[in-house]
């Protein structure tokens, strides 16, 4: 009866090797004034920052993303001149002459953090209230602009844009973007 015993034991301790590895943390990407950082498990980080061929972050998204999750377009008519983008659903990495100029982040892109903030519960994220936004960055709105709604809050590595949708302290943040994008001011 022992050993009948000893072998069930084994036999449930080898059914639990077959599990195979805990899954990975949700991948990241970092948005920086700067560029963009992808994290992808808890330690392994690449920084893209602005004048990086689209190649490379284009690889390193599909990574992180899965390959062929990327949506192409682009707009000959943008005002800083003619744009290509690729779209990994709420995020939008922005591209001239095949180079990364920019970002934008729409809501839905959860988990994202600014490297300026770190991540956690301070993240400045679309989806948040003005009030908050306030409160973790001290953004300002931009006087004069012709994007209603427009904010920029500055971190240590630059300045960060965004867009607030409605009226006072509940108005929401719409998007946040960096270097350069198609918008018509």
């Amino acid at each position: 009866m022992a050993r009948g015993a000893a072998a069930a034991v084994l036999a449930l301790l080898l059914a639990g090797c077959d599990a195979g590895p805990p899954p990975a943390p949700d991948p990241v990407l970092v948005l920086d004034a700067q560029g963009v950082v992808f994290r992808r498990g808890a330690a392994e980080y690449q920084r893209f920052p602005f004048g990086v061929t689209r190649a490379r972050v284009e690889r390193a998204a599909a990574a992180v993303y899965g390959k062929g999750s990327g949506r192409r377009s682009a707009n000959p008519e943008c005002g800083a001149g003619p744009m290509a983008f690729t779209r990994y659903g709420p995020i939008q990495l922005n591209f001239q002459h095949g180079r990364l100029v920019g970002w934008l982040m729409e809501e839905g892109a959860v988990p994202a953090a600014d490297a300026g903030q770190g991540g956690g519960g301070a993240a400045i994220i679309p989806g948040i209230s003005a009030a908050e936004l306030r409160a973790r960055s001290g953004a300002r709105m931009v006087a004069g602009s012709a994007l209603p709604g427009e904010f920029a809050y500055t971190t240590p590595a630059g300045r960060i844009g965004g867009i607030l949708r409605g009226q006072g302290e509940a108005a929401r943040v719409e998007s946040l973007f960096a270097g350069t994008n198609c918008f018509m001011r």
